[in-house]
């Protein structure tokens, strides 16, 4: 590596002085028009119709949706886009890789019912925007359903996890939602806290006043003890309990609209 020698650097009496504020080394700034963006790009009849929506948070969530709920058909008939007037060659001055952010898709099960599969890679700080850009854009009399899984490490329990009866699933609800006697009676226990993008939407549907139920299965993976898990908390609430839901997959669940990446330690 060549050495930049002491002539190099510049008269400090002629080095303009950097406000505090604006000193922000190492870091991208970005000012308010440059805030991102989240577009719902489905047709307005299709938003106007739909009673419930049923969100899929993470990879297992959204295999089980599109492996066992009756979809018509496997390809999107919308998505849900983050847009951001960040110019590609702010990026590369920086040194970073820049890429457009990869969408959410809107699939559907019938006419009042929607599935959105959400792009596993949304960032903490998107969580909240992205859910009521979501919220927002559908009807205020609709029921939101959300189905996400977590690892069994992730539980907290005076009983060890391998003594509690499988499938291993909990719900939180929205005050507004009316939990009948199944969804109380797995109500998520503390210390137990639901994060994520599930707590963001749990959050604007409890704002909005919107019924709203989330249901979490703890586990390493998607297997039989999740599907029925999920199927069995799907009938018990009265706007999806009549889905019929398959046991074995429709379709393969990786197809041109799931992309996953490789990371390398």
């Amino acid at each position: 590596m060549e050495l930049m020698s002491s002539q190099a650097f510049e008269d400090p009496s002629t080095i303009e002085e950097i406000p505090e504020d604006d000193d922000d080394e190492g870091f991208v700034s970005f000012d308010s028009s440059k805030i991102p963006v989240y577009t719902v790009m489905l047709e307005e009849t299709t938003r106007e119709k739909c009673k419930t929506i049923i969100i899929c948070e993470g990879i297992e969530a959204t295999d089980f949706a599109k492996s066992h709920l009756p979809l018509v058909g496997s390809e999107p008939i919308g998505k849900l886009v983050k847009k951001t007037q960040l110019d590609k060659s702010e990026v590369e001055i920086w040194g970073f890789q820049y890429k457009e952010p990869e969408p959410s898709w809107f699939f559907q099960i019938n006419e009042e019912t929607l599935l959105c599969t959400c792009n596993p890679t949304i960032s903490s700080e998107d969580f909240s925007l992205f859910a009521k850009t979501v919220i927002t854009s559908f009807n205020s009399t609709m029921a939101v359903v959300i189905l996400t899984v977590s690892p069994i490490t992730n539980y907290k329990s005076d009983d060890h996890t391998t003594s509690t009866e499988a499938p291993l699933i909990r719900t939180l609800a929205t005050s507004a939602f009316n939990s009948n006697g199944f969804v109380k009676n797995i109500r998520l226990e503390q210390p137990n806290i639901l994060g994520g993008l599930a707590a963001g939407f749990l959050t604007v549907c409890d704002i909005k006043q919107i019924p709203a139920v989330a249901c979490v299965a703890f586990s390493s993976n998607l297997d039989a003890d999740v599907v029925n898990g999920f199927t069995t908390f799907l009938h018990s609430v009265e706007c999806t309990q009549q889905l019929q839901i398959s046991p074995t997959k429709r379709f393969p669940v990786r197809d041109k609209c799931t992309k996953t990446g490789n990371l390398y330690i």
